[in-house]
């Protein structure tokens, strides 16, 4: 099976945050003080959705876009690559800046952008219909993508190189409102227009009934287009066959497919994520109905989630949401792209298990007496050392200590040496800046300083393709009887943290709670209640909280129960796990499940339970043990405690037992069937 080839634009997207959008004649102001950046274009978010949606084993998508020769352009290649993306047929432009798009978010969750198209639109405008140089870009693809954000002669002429290839085409209507031309339409397999895009196109026809989008789909069939595919939001979508068709007579509707949390936040990315679901399945050979099941699929979770590239699901988290199960997907081919890339590298978490397995970067500085020579002890060494953990998928940088210094192309490539990706940025406040605290810090100048380094973490996180920052405010507590005004500590830190993840659109950030240290003895946020209420007050959907195992232990707190209260309130971002002995003023780190066994099983029930669809990370301390044992050892503990929840989740006793308090009964139950 060939590959997906995506051909259109990338911009460098800024968004604004704003009350309402304004309307002819008025200024507005935006809510936060800051703007954010990351890689937007509807080519771009296509390409990434693609990636993201692809079977194991099947070749990576291409994609064929415009850079401005400057800074934005070397970043955007870097993000885009670093998602699997291959670039091969991408560009840089001499003279021309990257292209732009302004995004206003509004508090509703609806967006209106303007685009500035810069090297977007510098495509050759001299080549030939019938030139190699369109013919290479779709050569050896199943499906080629179109959009309408670059010159329509390039989508005219790529159209007509795929068809002669034997390539299915999907036109995005999104982008430049301009008239089709015959021949493209006809060229185009799949002309893919959401609700007000139909209306437009077909004359401003109504779309209020399925009978209208119908009649408008038939309408346009009849200028030339073939098959319809039209997203109409909250009332799901529709595919019209082309004329002529076996199937003319029988459009299929599917329904909305319930959105995680029941909460649409942002919906940005959502077209762009249906559309390269539906190119994914499309190369798979699925039918039509399941084509439309996974792209639906693939929409409701992208509107669930702040930004457009950060909210592009992965091919697990579509078909999570559906009721009925994909028919297996075809095979691919024996020795496919991302076969290659792999190849040499140990074997990573099966595709089967729904979640995704981080571990401590600092811990492969440990027992260098077991790592050869040639592998530096450094970041990146430290990273090539977590490439031998078999299981391990994602690494979690610290930020500044880990990142400063280093060029992101440097991290993306060892990361993509050792077979891993990043999976979330943790930030870390310099002890000589802080010592008072970041957030709560008296200096309002050191808050806002603690604020702008936060806002670096999270534009390391976009470009190193991830979307969670995990703040762990180490110095942000007292240690002494009447040294601290509470109710003042408190409101600096709602405040703090609302400008933070205000500069953070786009991203999760996440406060990761301790109750004590030997920085602070006592925190200003001692407990998962305390957390709970000030995630409450600072009232920003993209801020929430990571669990701690250890942390909660030392909370005197029961880590299922945190859980379940924090995942209930729609808050619960991140989960770190390790174990210890809680001894007083002790964090040990050690490996999971190793002392608290009853409360590790819990854990993992209750992560089961509510759904969590988080990474998995080991904040563990193998300072005598191999860490790279230790790790595996780690993933595979937790693996095996998930499949004895799965049992007891499918214990009609252990069900009834919970409800009713029946400790006893759980407890014999555990005992048979250790």
């Amino acid at each position: 099976m060939g590959r997906i080839a995506v051909i259109g634009a990338i911009n460098a997207d800024i968004t604004v945050r704003v009350s309402t959008l304004p309307t002819p004649g008025e200024t507005v102001t935006s809510l936060s003080p800051r703007t954010s950046m990351a890689v937007g274009g509807k080519g771009a978010n296509q390409a990434v959705a693609a990636a993201r949606m692809a079977a194991e084993g099947y070749p990576s998508p291409s994609f064929a876009a415009r850079f401005g020769a400057d800074a934005q352009g070397r970043e955007l290649r870097d993000a885009i690559a670093a998602e699997g993306v291959d670039v091969s047929h991408c560009a840089s432009v001499e003279g021309m800046t990257s292209g732009q798009g302004l995004v206003f978010l509004q508090e509703s969750g609806e967006v209106g952008s303007v685009v500035v198209g810069g090297a977007n639109s510098a495509w050759p405008d001299d080549v030939d219909e019938n030139s190699q140089f369109y013919e290479g870009l779709v050569e050896g693809a199943a499906v080629v993508m179109l959009q309408r954000e670059i010159p329509e002669h390039v989508n005219e002429h790529v159209a007509q190189a795929a068809k002669k290839a034997g390539a299915i085409v999907i036109q995005d209507v999104g982008g430049e409102d301009r008239p089709f031309s015959r021949s493209l339409l006809q060229n185009v397999d799949y002309l893919c227009p959401n609700e007000s895009e139909l209306a437009r196109l077909s004359g401003g026809a109504s779309t209020a009934t399925d009978q209208d989008v119908l009649a408008a789909a038939r309408a346009l069939q009849e200028r030339g287009a073939n098959a319809v595919v039209v997203t109409l939001g909250e009332r799901g979508s529709v595919l019209v066959p082309r004329p002529g068709s076996e199937q003319e007579s029988a459009p299929i509707f599917q329904p909305p497919v319930a959105v995680p949390g029941g909460v649409v936040r942002d919906v940005t990315g959502a077209g762009d994520s249906f559309r390269a679901a539906f190119a994914v399945a499309l190369a798979e050979r699925r039918p039509l109905e399941e084509c439309l099941k996974l792209a639906s699929a693939a929409g409701a979770v992208a509107v669930s989630r702040l930004g457009a590239v950060p909210s592009l699901p992965t091919r697990a988290e579509a078909e999570a949401l559906l009721d009925e199960k994909l028919s297996p997907t075809p095979p691919a081919p024996s020795c496919s792209e991302r076969e290659i890339s792999n190849a040499g590298r140990r074997e990573k978490s099966e595709p089967s298990f729904p979640l995704l397995f981080g571990s401590r970067l600092n811990s492969m500085r440990s027992r260098r007496d077991l790592v050869d020579d040639s592998v530096s002890n450094d970041v990146l060494g430290w990273v090539a050392r977590q490439g031998e953990v078999r299981g391990l998928d994602l690494v979690d940088f610290n930020y500044p200590q880990h990142l400063r210094g280093l060029a992101t192309e440097d991290v993306l490539g060892a990361l993509a040496r050792a077979g891993l990706r990043a999976g979330a940025v943790c930030m870390r406040f310099p002890e000589e800046h802080f010592r008072q605290g970041a957030f709560s810090n008296p200096s309002e100048v050191v808050r806002t300083a603690a604020v702008q380094l936060t806002a670096e973490g999270c534009e390391w996180a976009k470009r190193l393709g991830t979307d969670e920052v995990v703040v762990w405010p180490q110095f942000d507590g007292y240690d002494y009887h009447l040294q601290a005004n509470y109710t003042e500590a408190e409101a600096r830190m709602v405040n703090a943290y609302r400008a933070a993840s205000d500069a953070c659109v786009g991203v999760k950030l996440s406060l990761e709670f301790k109750p004590t240290d030997e920085a602070a003895r006592f925190s200003f946020v001692p407990s998962t209640g305390a957390a709970l209420l000030l995630a409450e007050r600072v009232g920003r959907d993209n801020f929430g909280l990571t669990l701690d195992f250890g942390h909660l232990l030392a909370a005197g707190e029961n880590p299922a129960q945190s859980l379940a209260m924090v995942a209930g309130a729609g808050k619960l971002f991140g989960l770190q796990i390790g174990d210890g002995h809680s001894r007083l003023g002790a964090e040990d780190g050690l490996a999971f499940g190793s002392v608290h066994g009853a409360a590790a099983l819990e854990l993992v029930f209750w992560l089961r339970t509510t759904g969590y669809e988080g990474h998995v990370y080991f904040d563990t301390f193998p300072r005598n043990e191999d860490p790279v044992r230790e790790a595996e050892h780690n993933i595979r503990r937790f693996k095996a405690l998930w499949d004895r929840a799965v049992q007891l989740e499918r214990n009609s006793e252990v069900r009834g037992a919970l409800l009713e308090y029946d400790a006893m009964t759980t407890l014999e139950l555990l005992e048979t069937n250790a």
